[in-house]
């Protein structure tokens, strides 16, 4: 048997049911049975999920000790993944943008004062300080191969129009929000610093697939979720399957 235990946030949901489903129908890794277990970060028993000593962020003890019992061939990551959205969604009265620079040529918001890149990025690693420093605390519990899902694009206007409330607590001005090219240039702008963080501490990225992209850059239809930013099982199960072909010249042979 081989064993993975997910680590995240909302994100985590769609992993474990596309995970559940592939397990219900026998997949394997490494040769034998998958076993997985799922734990939500914001469950009361694990929050908070960072813990200071000595200045350094270490995790919660209740979290480490699950992590050391598990034992678990291999770790899958999909913390945070939605501060893009919290930045990006709407835009202030003085609209702004900026130049991604891997696809220096996608359009710029009408009117929009352009930013340097990075200075947007500089914005989001602020914004995903806890996120950042929850993935450096894992990888320093376990010597297990762990796996960082990419979260995925965000959901079209239109979805975010249908389920308005996901995102504003009160009646938004729809002509605030931002057009869906700046949102794709901010989740890409975010995964970078997943990647960079990745590479520093010896994890394994696992990169959206290109056929659940629209051409606009947001998320195809097909795996959207019940809300405005989430992803559906069909989306995890592919996303498993990723991370399965990444734990695979990893794995020990000390499964279970």
């Amino acid at each position: 048997m081989t064993k993975i235990l997910g680590l995240g946030h909302s994100h985590i949901v769609a992993i474990a049911k596309g995970c559940y489903e592939l397990q219900n129908e026998g997949f394997q890794l490494g040769g034998a049975p998958l076993a997985s277990r799922f734990l939500y970060l914001y469950d009361p028993e694990l929050t908070p999920t960072l813990a200071e000593e000595s200045a350094a962020a270490r995790l919660n003890p209740r979290l480490c000790k699950i992590i050391e019992e598990e034992g678990a061939d291999g770790i899958v990551l999909s913390v945070g993944g939605n501060e893009h959205i919290a930045l990006s969604v709407t835009q202030p009265n003085e609209r702004f943008d900026f130049i991604l620079g891997a696809e220096p040529d996608l359009d710029l918001e009408p009117g929009a004062a352009v930013l340097p890149e990075a200075a947007v990025r500089e914005t989001l690693r602020e914004k995903m300080t806890p996120t950042l420093a929850t993935i450096e605390a894992i990888r320093k519990e376990t010597d297990a191969p762990i796996v960082c899902i990419e979260p995925p694009p965000p959901l079209p206007n239109s979805r975010v129009v249908q389920c308005p409330q996901e995102f504003f607590r009160r009646s938004f001005d729809p002509r605030r929000l931002s057009g869906d090219v700046f949102r794709y240039k901010m989740w890409r702008a975010q995964s970078e610093l997943y990647r960079e963080i990745c590479m520093r501490e010896d994890i394994l990225f696992a990169a959206v697939p290109a056929e659940f992209m629209a051409p606009s850059g947001m998320l195809a239809e097909s795996v959207w979720g019940a809300d405005a930013s989430h992803a559906n099982a069909l989306f995890g199960r592919r996303m498993i399957q990723a991370a399965a072909a990444l734990f695979e010249p990893r794995l020990g042979d000390g499964r279970q």
